[in-house]
């Protein structure tokens, strides 16, 4: 027989919306440390003696870990209670932080990136698997909306920030205060989070059966489509932007703003369209305002700086939480083993990041900067034709939602 006591400890752990801050917290801690060498670059590169083609590793070396290591890593760490899995992935970064902030070693720092990269490619999908266990459907859209507008407003907010603090203190002071963000985060999480959080247990079968499965490769190469299309045309944004006499500034504060505002407000949006038609939603947007980009290609004037500042903050606005959808989608059609295919669609979504890039450059060095446009509206045309194809062998296998 089970008696009350009994089934009381096996109900799942509820986080709490103190909990739900934190985690997001956390996240931006992760994407500001992951991408605040963008940012302060040539700091960087004038304190280490290299050039900035050397520097630019420090971005690449992070990638390329959190790709491998993201999905790999979470099959490994499945017994692991989330909780601490989570503490352990923070400080981590923390850690990598401190490292990079002490150091004047090149080779010493893109070392402490490849961890920086495991620490956050273990945080971000372990805290979205935190989400869906411990959050009530009802509320559960909007949870993950607001621990992944973290990650966004890292890139509005963090970023600049961190610039600001390397011009006035130097560019380590900026890794010291993300690695004091991180300590308090850490200490957030272990006071906040339930110390038991029910999820399935995974393994390295777990991550081998997810890459055997056709349907949920495809669910998350539209991760991979979606990043290809955003950041072809965002990784030029400023040049881009200058060629339609904007300010580059503005622009792309505002474009950070529209991001924030989208993780806040597409968990309603899902909740109340459904999380195909809100996937839908995002994909679809860049294949209408990308090509806006083009408009000279046909004879048109390129944008005024207002209209140009009204498709930036519409672009991300519309775009940005393609995430939370997907994520949602990810959880519901793989309960066993959630945390590894959310760990896979990071790795697409860094490996987009990369396709983007080497794709803008290309554009740029073949046809001219007019062409990105057009080149960022085929790549989400394609994100949509695979999300169709995706959702009709999702209900071939009647697993329509």
């Amino acid at each position: 027989m089970t008696g009350p006591a009994q089934q009381g400890r096996c109900q799942p752990a509820a986080a709490s919306p103190l909990a739900i801050a934190v985690l997001a917290a956390g996240n931006f801690v992760v994407g500001t440390a992951g991408f605040i060498v963008v940012s302060i670059l040539p700091e960087i590169t004038a304190g280490l003696n290299v050039s900035l083609a050397q520097g630019a590793l420090l971005f690449t070396v992070y990638a390329g870990a959190y790709a491998i290591g993201s999905p790999l890593l979470i099959s490994l760490t499945g017994g692991i209670g989330r909780r601490r899995l989570l503490l352990a992935a923070m400080t981590i970064v923390v850690a990598s932080a401190l490292v990079c902030a002490c150091t004047r070693s090149f080779q010493v720092m893109l070392a402490a990136r490849a961890a920086a990269a495991f620490g956050g490619g273990l945080y971000t999908p372990v805290a979205a698997s935190v989400v869906f266990a411990a959050v009530p459907e009802p509320r559960r859209g909007r949870a993950l909306g607001l621990v992944f507008a973290g990650l966004q407003l890292s890139q509005a907010a963090g970023l600049p920030l961190g610039v600001v603090i390397a011009h006035q203190l130097g560019w380590p002071a900026a890794f010291l205060i993300v690695g004091g963000l991180g300590a308090l985060s850490a200490v957030g999480l272990w006071w906040t989070l339930p110390r038991r959080v029910v999820v399935p247990v995974t393994s390295l079968r777990t991550l081998l059966d997810a890459g055997r499965d056709p349907k949920a490769l495809a669910a998350v190469f539209v991760m991979a489509l979606h990043a290809c299309a955003l950041i072809l045309c965002y990784g030029l944004i400023a040049p881009l932007v200058m060629r339609h006499g904007g300010n580059v500034g503005l622009t792309v504060g505002v474009f950070g703003i529209g991001g924030v505002v989208a993780g806040l407000m597409m968990g309603r949006v899902t909740q109340r369209l459904g999380a195909v038609r809100a996937r839908m939603l995002a994909l679809g947007s860049q294949v209408v305002i990308l090509p806006v980009l083009s408009l000279p290609l046909v004879g048109i004037a390129p944008l005024p700086e207002a209209l140009l500042v009204v498709q930036a903050l519409l672009w991300h606005l519309l775009a940005g939480g393609m995430m939370i959808p997907q994520q949602i989608l990810l959880m519901q059609r793989n309960p066993e083993r959630g945390a590894v295919v959310l760990g896979l669609n990071a790795t697409m979504n860094y490996l987009g990041f990369a396709l983007g890039s080497a794709l803008g450059g290309l554009v740029v060095a073949g046809l001219g900067y007019d062409w990105l446009g057009l080149a960022g509206g085929v790549a989400a045309g394609l994100a949509v034709l695979v999300s169709i194809h995706s959702e009709r062998m999702y209900r071939r296998d009647g697993q329509a939602l």
